[in-house]
């Protein structure tokens, strides 16, 4: 059975797409405010996505395809690190990065009212949201590996 040469590029910005929008809604319907950890592992994403439209777009085939694959291949394989590393400070595992959980004692009341003014960022080590017992970087680890397995399938196919 031949299926088309933007099957699995298409099915890579598919799950993009629906990510990238399962993130935001949780941001801005949702409420849940993302760590500096839950943005980075946004990038990969942006990136894939990126990649793939442009593979759909120019008609890419060949060397050009699978050269694109195995780049979008990496950056998801990138993408399962960061979320790896997010899962393991979330448990304990790692010491969150100082944008985590840093937190400014004022030294004189004017820094404090600008503190006041300001909500704190969300720290990286707590866990906002779960299911079944995996949170949602755990959750960005097995979508971006799935999404690395599928554009390193793609290149067999290309």
């Amino acid at each position: 059975m031949r299926t088309s040469p933007n099957t699995i590029p298409g099915f890579i910005l598919l799950v993009t797409v629906g990510v990238l929008s399962a993130a935001y809604s949780a941001q801005y319907i949702g409420g849940l405010r993302p760590c500096i950890l839950c943005l980075y592992s946004r990038i990969p994403w942006f990136i894939a996505g990126g990649l793939m439209l442009v593979t759909i777009l120019m008609h890419f085939s060949g060397p050009g395809r699978r050269g694109i694959l195995l780049l979008t291949g990496l950056v998801m394989l990138a993408g399962t690190g960061i979320s790896v590393y997010h899962v393991g400070v979330e448990q304990g595992y790692f010491q969150p990065p100082a944008a985590c959980s840093a937190q400014d004692i004022p030294a004189n009341l004017e820094q404090l009212k600008a503190l006041l003014g300001t909500a704190a960022a969300p720290r990286c080590d707590e866990i906002p949201w779960e299911m079944y017992g995996i949170s949602l970087a755990g959750f960005n680890v097995l979508a971006s590996f799935a999404m690395a397995l599928a554009a390193f399938i793609g290149i067999r196919r290309a």
